[in-house]
């Protein structure tokens, strides 16, 4: 039974799972259009390397963009428990998705084979996000893998366009 002082506890809970998921596709995105871009010309761990490095980078950004809009709309510096708590829920959802991605890495296939599997395993992340959402919410099998089937599209189709508007 949930009581009235387990209230803030739950969704401070529903917030960083939110920030964690959240990061965690914002960074599949991101190293989905990295991995397209690399064309076989680097060794696995100069790939790892950046992989991890983007996704730092990509979290450390979002975590001074959100602070700074925080003292804006709070007019106090000083970092709040929530703030604390979504930074952490970021950063643990970026390092599990490029845990995912890193770990074609450590078998025994080429770095082209490995980024192409972990191209695969980051659409996976999207889909397998979108089908729980769909599941989570009671919908039926079918509607779940139309669901996924067209978030991966639009993950396809946003990676296309950055990947061309970058290079």
């Amino acid at each position: 039974m949930v009581t009235p002082q387990d209230l803030p506890r739950r969704a401070g809970i529903k917030e960083a799972q939110h920030e964690a998921i959240t990061m965690g596709l914002y960074v599949s995105i991101v190293l989905l259009a990295l991995l397209v871009g690399f064309g076989g010309d680097r060794d696995r761990a100069d790939e790892v390397g950046l992989l991890w490095g983007t996704a730092l980078g990509l979290v450390l950004a979002h975590y001074y963009a959100l602070r700074l809009a925080s003292v804006f709309t709070r007019a106090d510096p000083r970092p709040t428990r929530q703030d604390w708590s979504a930074g952490g829920a970021q950063l643990a959802g970026a390092a599990i998705v490029t845990g995912i991605a890193s770990v074609p890495y450590l078998l025994n296939i080429s770095t082209d084979d490995a980024s192409t599997a972990a191209s695969i395993l980051l659409l996976g992340v999207t889909a397998v996000t979108a089908f729980a959402s769909v599941r989570r919410a009671g919908r039926g099998v079918g509607r779940a893998l139309a669901f996924a089937g067209i978030a991966v599209a639009i993950a396809a189709v946003v990676v296309i366009v950055k990947y061309v508007l970058t290079h």
